[in-house]
């Protein structure tokens, strides 16, 4: 019978295929547990064949994080339609959160692994026009302090994503209810821009 390595290695290594089998090695076990030994294992070739796709788990691991933050976007993109500005925030703020407890491997590689990951996948990202702070600051666009505000918002829903992964022994609260009462404060404090409306005609 013929084994699953024989199977692959009779077919030409593509990026793709080490990508998915990275990242299943990332979701199931951890980041930590992602080697090019243990990668050439999985997709049934030599290390050195990975080698000349990737200079090394570094560059894995900034593609995985890459495809991850596209992820991410796309799940707050998701809500483009609600035309209610504080409903759509809200349904934002609960995409990011549900993003991170979902896929929460792949959320510690963009946001908490390495700093030197999650610039470069930012960098990348700032590059093609959109990061997820760029688009909370599009939803808060409604607010006159809105660069400053979306960065407070991203650091809170960020806190709740980590210490939901890291310490979620300590929050007796449910996550949902936390968003919401998040956002509740934060949403109290924010100024709308002030509506321009044209001079009145003056009277003959």
């Amino acid at each position: 019978m013929v084994s699953q390595k024989q199977h692959l290695s009779d077919q030409p290594l593509l990026r793709s295929h080490i990508l998915d089998a990275a990242r299943s090695i990332v979701v199931r076990h951890g980041f930590d547990a992602l080697s090019m030994r243990k990668l050439a294992e999985v997709v049934g070739y030599s290390p050195a064949s990975l080698y000349l796709h990737f200079s090394g788990r570094d560059a894995i691991a900034h593609a995985l994080g890459a495809e991850g933050h596209a992820r991410l976007l796309a799940a707050l993109h998701s809500y483009d339609f609600v035309e209610d500005d504080t409903e759509r925030l809200r349904s934002i703020g609960h995409a990011y959160v549900e993003f991170g407890l979902k896929h929460p491997e792949m959320y510690r590689l963009i946001f908490m692994q390495n700093v030197g990951y999650t610039e470069a996948i930012f960098n990348d990202a700032a590059a093609s026009g959109e990061t997820a702070l760029s688009l909370l600051a599009e939803a808060l666009a409604f607010s006159s302090q809105a660069p400053a505000a979306a960065e407070t918002l991203w650091t809170a829903l960020h806190g709740i994503v980590s210490l939901s992964l890291t310490a979620a022994k300590h929050l007796v609260t449910p996550t949902d209810v936390l968003i919401d009462a998040t956002l509740e404060l934060y949403l109290s404090g924010v100024r709308k821009k002030p509506v321009r409306r044209p001079p009145r005609p003056r009277a003959a």
